[in-house]
């Protein structure tokens, strides 16, 4: 009608619909997917157009089943285990994880490291598979699948900034970054020149950065658009990859990605210059 507008993220057009209803959860869940932090009920219904109270009937809803948590009894709110376990069911069945395992594994045997698989969720890294290498004397170095990476630092968190939207990256970059290390890299200009770089040259390596003692190498899996489906790496002690990892290490990664990404219908890799 003339005169009158709805909030463009309005979250139940249909008071009383049972599938307005599902579509509002779906909205907030998406919501809380996409911020980094947990985040309050008062901006989550000031960006979805809603009353507190309103949205705080549907929190109470999705964490009585067990799909959103509430942070240590307060108003913040962010994704629940359950979530995560419904995730896991859909990946056993989802292309990517099924597609980059014997890729994973030819990678492996190659760089005799172990290797990792992770998505982007939000500005996050979600790790979802891993194999790993093992070897006599040597200790075995790995992740946990369920792992989340933070974004800017590490390897795996900067592939996924780097192709994220530009109001992402601001926002990541506008706050404090977490030194894990002393070897952490925080300053934001710093990561905005390594952003670029990423982008051109298709991979990234991180040395003690989370983890001391620990080093990676990864390189961005995208589909036929340019999108961003995932990040494969290696990991390994510094011992075996060192800072600057060497070349055949980042055209090993790279090799694995590139194959990957090629079943995605992408030509990125076919594109790249050659070193």
């Amino acid at each position: 009608m003339a005169g009158t507008s709805e909030p463009e993220n309005t979250i139940e057009p249909k008071p009383g619909s049972t599938i307005q209803s599902v579509e509002a959860s779906w909205r907030l869940l998406d919501l809380l997917g996409r911020s980094h932090i947990p985040t309050g009920v008062t901006e989550l219904a000031k960006t979805l157009g809603e009353p507190k109270a309103k949205i705080h009937r549907h929190l109470t809803t999705l964490k009585r089943l067990g799909v959103v948590e509430q942070i240590h009894g307060g108003d913040r709110y962010r994704l629940g285990w359950k979530l995560y376990q419904l995730g896991q069911v859909a990946f056993e069945h989802f292309d990517l994880k099924t597609i980059a395992e014997p890729f994973m594994a030819r990678l492996r045997d190659e760089a005799t490291q172990s290797v990792l698989l992770a998505i982007p969720t939000g500005i996050e890294g979600l790790l979802i598979a891993n194999v790993d290498y093992a070897a006599a004397g040597q200790p075995k170095i790995s992740g946990v699948p369920g792992t989340v990476v933070p974004p800017g630092v590490s390897s795996t968190g900067r592939i996924i900034l780097a192709f994220a939207k530009p109001a992402q990256q601001n926002e990541v970059l506008a706050a404090p970054l977490k030194a894990y290390t002393r070897r952490s890299i925080t300053d934001p200009a710093t990561i905005k020149e390594r952003l670029q770089q990423i982008r051109e040259r298709l991979y990234d390596y991180a040395s003690e950065e989370l983890t001391l003692g620990i080093s990676t190498v990864a390189a961005p899996i995208l589909d036929g658009n340019g999108r961003l489906l995932g990040i494969v790496s290696i990991v390994g002690s510094v011992q075996f990859i060192a800072d600057p990892p060497s070349q055949l290490q980042i055209e090993q990664v790279q090799r694995c990605a590139a194959a990957i990404s090629a079943r995605f219908a992408s030509t990125a890799y076919e594109d790249l210059s050659p070193r």
